[in-house]
C-alpha cells in the first residue's frame, strides 16, 4: 500500500473499527486514486452507529435469548391485558356517545365497521410484541413442487406466489448474528425455532416498500443443531429444492432490495457516496449477493433516507468513465459485473454482452463478479453459481462434483471456470 492509500485505511478504522480487511482492500483498489480528505467527505456522511449490547446493527435482531420461565411470560401477556383493558375502558365512553350519534343520523354501517377498529389496531400491535413469524412445513415443500416463491406479508401471512413480490438480499451475520463482549455468533436455538420475532421481522418490511416479501431465512428451513442425522438428512434435501427453485425466484420478483447495514446509515444523495460505502460494506463482499442480483429485474439499494437503483448507478459511472486511469474507474469495475450491460455501451472487461444467453460472457462475469467475495461453507464456492448457470445441484454434493457439474455442462468453456477456481485458490482435477 502506498502512504496515501494507507491514509485512506486508517482513516476509514476511525469510522468503522470493524472493517480493518476491507478498508485495505477498498483503500488499495477501489478509492486508490482518492485522498483521505475525499473519503473523510464520505464517511461524514454515515449516521453514528447506535451502541446497545447484542445487536447494534439497523436490521438486526432485539433480543437473543428465549425467556421460557412461566413468571415472565405471564408477566408479558398480563402487562399486554393490563394495557389494552386500560385503553379499552377510556375509548368506551367516546365509542358509546360516536355509536349514538350515528344511529341517529342512520349511519349503521360506520357502527360496525369504523367504530371498533381503533380497539382492534391497538390488539393487533399489543400481540405482535410476543408473535413470531415462521413457514409453514407444507408450504415449504410446496413451494418446490410447484417452483414458486414463499412469500410473507406484513402481517406474517405466508403465499406462494409466482409474481408480484420482491426479494431481500441480506448479509446473514448483519441481520441474524449476536454480538457479545468476547464472540459473535447466532441467537438462541429456542428462538431460532420459534421463527423470527414479529419486532425484528417488521425491520425487514419497513424498508422493502413490497406487499409481499421472500426472505431466506423464513423460506428456507434451518438446520439445527440437536437434530438427529436423519432430520438433518431430510432438511437439506428441502434446502437443496428451494435452491434449485432460486433461478425463478429471483428472475420472477419484481425487484431484489439490498439491506447492507453500513449503507442502511448513509444519509446522502450522492450516487457516488453510495457506490463508495457499497464497496466498503459486507453485503457485496458475500458470494450469494452475486446470484441475487445477477438474475434480478431490477436491484434496490435502502439507505438511512434514501432509494436508489443499481442500474442507475452503474449507467452512471458507464457514461462518466472514459478510461482505466479515471478515479472512479475500479468503484466502477467492482459494481458492473453485478448487472446487465446497458443498452448502447460496451462492456469495460473487454467483451461485449448478450443478454439472454449463456456461454463465454457468464462465466466472464462470474469470475469477474465474484472477485473478493467470500461465503461460509465451501460447497456454496459453486452451488451459488448454480441458479445462475440454471442448472440443478443433487443434495450430497461436494464442492468438488458441484464444480465437476458444472465443468461438464460447460465443457467448451472452462477457462474462466478454472480461473475462477484458481483465484479462491480451490483445489480441483478438472481437466
Amino acid at each position: 500500500m502506498t502512504p496515501k492509500n494507507t491514509a485512506v485505511a486508517e482513516l476509514i478504522q476511525k469510522y468503522e473499527p470493524s472493517i480493518t480487511n476491507r478498508s485495505k482492500r477498498v483503500a488499495s483498489i477501489e478509492l486508490s486514486e482518492w485522498t483521505a480528505e475525499e473519503v473523510k467527505g464520505v464517511m461524514d456522511q454515515l449516521v453514528p452507529r447506535e451502541k446497545k449490547n447484542g445487536s447494534d446493527e439497523p436490521c438486526g435482531p432485539e433480543f437473543n435469548q428465549l425467556n421460557t420461565g412461566w413468571k415472565a411470560k405471564l408477566m408479558i401477556r398480563f402487562l399486554i391485558w393490563s394495557i389494552l383493558g386500560s385503553v379499552t375502558m377510556f375509548l368506551l365512553p367516546i365509542q358509546i356517545g360516536a355509536a349514538i350519534y350515528l344511529l341517529l343520523h342512520g349511519r349503521l354501517s360506520a357502527i360496525w365497521h369504523e367504530l371498533p377498529k381503533p380497539t382492534a389496531l391497538l390488539f393487533d400491535q399489543l400481540t405482535r410484541v410476543d408473535a413470531y413469524v415462521k413457514a409453514p412445513m407444507s408450504l415449504v415443500k410446496k413451494s418446490i413442487e410447484r417452483v414458486e416463491a414463499l412469500c410473507v406479508n406484513r402481517k406474517g401471512k405466508f403465499m406462494l406466489r409466482k409474481h408480484g413480490y420482491a426479494v431481500l438480499s441480506h448479509v446473514w451475520g448483519e441481520t441474524m448474528g449476536w454480538t457479545t463482549e468476547d464472540s459473535w455468533g447466532p441467537v438462541e436455538l429456542g428462538l431460532r425455532k420459534k421463527g423470527l420475532a414479529y419486532t425484528h421481522f417488521e425491520k425487514f418490511f419497513r424498508r422493502c416498500d413490497a406487499e409481499w416479501l421472500w426472505v431466506d431465512v423464513l423460506a428456507m428451513p434451518e438446520v439445527y443443531e440437536d437434530m438427529s442425522t436423519t432430520e438433518k438428512a431430510n432438511i437439506e434435501t428441502l434446502r437443496t429444492g428451494i435452491i434449485n427453485c432460486l433461478h425463478a425466484v429471483y428472475r420472477r420478483a419484481d425487484k431484489v432490495v439490498c439491506l447492507d447495514s453500513l449503507l442502511l446509515r448513509l444519509q446522502s444523495g450522492s450516487i457516488v457516496d453510495v457506490a463508495v460505502i457499497l464497496s466498503l460494506g459486507r453485503w457485496i463482499n458475500r458470494l450469494w449477493p452475486f446470484t441475487e442480483t445477477k438474475l434480478a429485474k431490477r436491484v434496490v439499494l435502502k439507505t438511512e433516507d434514501a432509494t436508489f437503483d443499481l442500474d442507475e448507478i452503474i449507467t452512471f459511472f458507464y457514461e462518466t468513465v472514459n478510461n482505466e486511469d479515471h478515479r472512479y474507474f475500479h468503484i466502477f469495475a467492482r459494481l458492473a459485473p453485478m448487472r446487465p450491460v446497458p443498452s448502447g455501451f460496451r462492456n469495460w472487461l473487454g467483451y461485449l454482452a448478450r443478454p439472454g444467453t449463456y456461454g463465454p460472457e457468464v462465466f466472464r462475469e462470474i469470475y469477474h463478479g465474484c472477485e473478493n467475495r467470500l461465503c461460509d461453507v465451501e460447497i456454496d464456492q459453486a452451488r451459488a453459481l448454480f441458479p445462475v448457470l440454471g442448472l440443478e445441484w443433487i443434495s450430497g454434493w461436494t464442492l468438488q462434483q458441484g464444480l465437476h457439474h458444472i465443468a461438464d455442462a460447460y465443457h467448451d468453456d472452462k477457462e474462466f471456470l478454472l480461473k475462477y477456481c484458481e483465484y479462491r485458490g480451490i483445489r480441483h482435477d478438472i481437466q
